[in-house]
């Protein structure tokens, strides 16, 4: 019930917003470049901008700092985000972030806090000095300059329950243009609600005092964002679709799309349009495309501990953009508490030790030798009728053999949901093969602590490791 709920509501705020940002803004070709520090509204992450800029209610790793800090909750453990946008001739952009967020899950139900500390930077050197001359014109002096936007951002974010997650962010912005430099704070907030495949995000950026470099102050861009994020598959693939409205507070607005889908355990591709109210035009004025709004770019991810993502988003007359980025994580195994009577004194778990040997040990324990029976304790024979009669011995059934191999205790059932999967023995296409798995097979889920890999058991006893792309819950 509570999901009819959800998505009718959605049906209704979404639609309103798309209409105040695309309809109600008249002026939002007038009012351009009204405010300051305008190097706020790039995004980051290629992974994010292949989808359009439709990430605040999918952001679940490190440049949710920029997107959405609520979905810092969604980050497992501890990760590195670095990333290069050569943005327009001449101008470039950088971030790097670092996240720390080593507690517990939020599907757990348990609270999660999470911290991240991160550097924006944008900068354009060699740009060629001007004066007004005695006519009017503008006369090249022969002298350049160079000019840098730099922000530091603090954030937290915390689970309120499994399905809200609440973040914020404390920004410290400089701009600089040749010798002058003008200082300013701003907060971002956000909440993401996670309900089974449904994920909604809202966001307000920017909220904080203006920029001085002459003598008026410039306000800081104020954005508001609201998505929704689908998750699912197709045609077996696990694959994800969002949709994202944004207004930058008397600038502009624009309403994007994404969707990505996993080709296979570590390729990513990503497709997005974004349709932004009159802005493109202003880009296209020599040429058209039918690129014109579009985006794409793709994810590799070799192992759980690191991936490189790329997009590729025209700019009209400009070219196109290159975005790339490499991102580095380590997931803590996570501290089980075992209670002493579920300890087997009588097993001891040694690493290095063959199955067979493994197997070997477990019958012995399970089919102790039979004690001797000394003549003291044979049965008593007595005589009845001249004759010797024996007292019968109680016949004691056979125990039922038991399995060689202990079915663990999952932490939930879940199914293939593709053919040809490889079950791994490690966290990683790098490890040995064990087994090939078909679309349909059952899955015991031991841990699923790691980002991209679940560690699993079959029914017939075999430990391995499979890509959780292809696994879904039974």
């Amino acid at each position: 019930m509570r999901y009819w709920i959800l998505i009718v509501l959605t049906g209704i705020i979404f639609p309103s917003l798309t209409a105040v940002a695309q309809g109600i803004d008249n002026n939002a070709t007038i009012n351009r470049g009204i405010t300051g520090a305008n190097f706020l509204k790039i995004g980051s992450s290629p992974r994010a901008l292949a989808l359009g800029g439709a990430y605040c209610s999918l952001a679940d790793d490190a440049a949710a700092v920029y997107w959405n800090p609520a979905g810092l909750t969604q980050v497992k453990g501890y990760e590195i985000a670095m990333m290069q946008n050569n943005w327009l001739p001449g101008i470039e952009t950088g971030f790097i972030s670092y996240v720390h967020s080593p507690g517990g899950s939020v599907a757990s139900g348990k609270g999660k806090t999470s911290y991240a500390c991160s550097v924006s930077r944008m900068g354009a050197d060699r740009i060629l000095e001007t004066m007004i001359n005695a006519n009017g014109e503008y006369e090249a002096t022969g002298n350049t300059f160079g000019a840098q936007d730099t922000m530091l951002i603090a954030s937290y974010a915390a689970s309120q329950s499994k399905e809200i997650s609440i973040g914020s962010n404390l920004k410290f912005i400089q701009e600089k243009i040749a010798d002058k430099k003008s200082f300013s704070m701003a907060i971002d907030s956000g909440i993401l609600y996670q309900m089974g495949f449904l994920k909604l995000g809202m966001t307000v950026q920017n909220l904080g005092t203006g920029l001085k470099l002459a003598e008026k102050r410039a306000k800081l861009p104020i954005g508001y964002r609201f998505g929704i994020c689908v998750k699912g598959t197709i045609n077996g693939k696990k694959s994800t679709g969002t949709i994202e409205t944004a207004t930058w507070v008397k600038e502009a607005s624009l309403v994007s799309f994404g969707i990505e889908s996993y080709w296979n355990e570590w390729l990513a591709l990503r497709l997005g349009y974004r349709d932004e109210k009159d802005a493109d035009d202003r880009l296209y004025l020599h040429k058209k495309s039918i690129l014109k709004g579009f985006s794409c770019g793709f994810g590799l991810s070799p192992s759980p501990n690191y991936s490189l993502d790329y997009a590729l988003v025209p700019q009209g007359d400009l070219g196109f953009t290159h975005i790339a980025s490499l991102q580095m994580r380590f997931v803590p195994k996570p501290m089980k508490d075992v209670k002493e009577e579920e300890i087997l004194p009588a097993v001891e778990k040694v690493e290095g030790i063959p199955e067979k040997k493994v197997e070997e040990k477990l019958e012995k324990l399970e089919k102790p030798e039979k004690p001797a029976v000394t003549a003291a304790e044979k049965p008593a024979v007595r005589e009845e009728g001249g004759e010797k009669a024996k007292k019968p011995e109680p016949v004691t059934p056979k125990a039922a053999p038991k399995e060689v191999k202990q079915l663990l205790e999952p932490k939930y059932m879940a199914v293939v949901l593709s053919d040809n999967i490889t079950l791994w023995s490690g966290p990683g296409v790098t490890y040995q093969a064990v087994a090939t798995l078909n679309k349909g097979t059952k899955l015991r889920v031991i841990d699923d602590s790691k980002r991209w890999y679940y560690h699993v058991q079959l029914e017939n006893g075999t430990i391995g490791w499979v890509s959780y792309v292809f696994v879904g819950r039974e």
